[in-house]
């Protein structure tokens, strides 16, 4: 039986210039009918007995939902809670509220996603984002006052005329927080987001390499478990739905734009938001390769893939099949208690090492 759902609601108060999800302006009337659709979908796609271990509600902005309309988003999915359901929403400080906190808490929500990607007031306007980092210190301190302990903040390397004196500026603010999760990702330059049709162009990648260098060996002094490729935890505060996704789980996906994966196989809903209130999700299959995926999630993770359970499902002997890769990665490969998993050089070149799975695979 599936155990996770991700719900995406595509709706923003402004579009970030670096972003290519699905995602729309938000208009009331627009998401009232997208609420209508939602709530079907959900209705229609969750078996009866179904209880989730995990619910993530991402983006877009899913917080710039109003109090009445998230709870119309979430009542198909309360029923199928547990004291033990990892429930998380994504979140931006400046559209944050006591009164949707309140709600959140309500109906089950205990992990939030705080999207912050710099504490640099100059880099936080070149991403077009709107906050402060006393907004982000005073939404933080809202959020514990309602009770939700478990919060990960999104930071950002990698931006044009970001200095590694920035990131590590970055670093020592997120410490002061006292937080136990953090994602930080590189910036991408996708193919359709404005950063991209704007001609910006990323930075060095030596930079890149010493800027992703330092991140890891700073929190990793200050305490963090390097768990995945761009996330850490300390006391093990993982995330448990993304563990889903690294160690080859199906999870549903519901809302234009969202994926999820039912047997193994990969769907993507329409990104349309008028043609999923029209026509319902439409959801088209993915091309995939199913064992090449679980080897690329699970060496993103410092739990590695499971040489075992891979046997099981794949009937592929992973150790054997892929023994030429690991000889030639030997610094950069490893076979730990059954998993095989990537050191922390091999993280760094995850990106050539999967060439070499990829080509074992075709």
């Amino acid at each position: 039986m599936v155990r996770s759902i991700y719900i995406h609601v595509p709706f923003c108060e402004h579009i970030c210039p670096y972003c290519d999800f699905a995602r729309t302006l938000k208009n009331e009337k627009l998401v009232e009918s997208w609420l209508d659709v939602i709530t079907k979908e959900m209705e229609e796609t969750i078996a009866p007995d179904t209880r989730f271990d995990t619910v993530y509600i991402g983006g877009g902005t899913p917080s710039v939902l109003s109090a009445l309309q998230f709870e119309r988003l979430v009542s198909k999915v309360k029923e199928h809670l547990t004291e033990k359901t990892e429930f998380t929403i994504e979140c931006n400080p400046e559209s944050l509220t006591d009164e949707k906190l309140e709600t959140y808490v309500q109906n089950g929500v205990n992990r939030l996603s705080l999207g912050v990607q710099s504490f640099h007031e100059k880099t936080i306007k070149k991403l077009g984002r709107h906050h402060t980092r006393p907004t982000i210190e005073k939404t933080i301190r809202m959020i514990r006052e309602h009770g939700i302990q478990n919060i990960s903040i999104d930071l950002m390397f990698a931006i044009p005329g970001q200095t590694l004196e920035e990131v590590e500026e970055d670093l020592q603010a997120f410490y002061a927080l006292g937080l136990d999760h953090l994602s930080i990702y590189s910036l991408i330059f996708e193919e359709n987001s404005a950063f991209t049709r704007a001609g910006l162009q990323p930075v060095d990648e030596d930079l890149e390499a010493d800027e992703y260098e330092l991140i890891v060996e700073s929190l990793k002094e200050h305490g963090y478990e390097h768990y995945e490729i761009s996330s850490f935890a300390r006391d093990k505060k993982y995330s448990r739905h993304n563990l889903a996704y690294w160690t080859d789980q199906d999870f549903i996906g519901t809302g234009c734009g969202a994926s999820g994966r039912e047997n193994g196989q990969r769907y993507t809903n329409t990104k349309s938001v008028t043609r999923y209130i029209r026509h319902g999700a439409c959801p088209r299959k993915e091309e995939t390769d199913a064992p090449f995926e679980a080897v690329m999630m699970g060496l993103r993770t410092m739990f590695g893939v499971d040489l075992d359970a891979f046997k099981t499902k794949y009937g592929i002997d992973l150790a054997r099949t892929a023994a030429g890769v690991i000889r030639r990665y030997r610094d950069d490969l490893e076979i730990c208690d059954g998993h095989l998993v990537c050191t922390e050089t091999g993280m760094e070149k995850l990106n050539s090492i999967l060439v070499d799975f990829l080509e074992l695979f075709e």
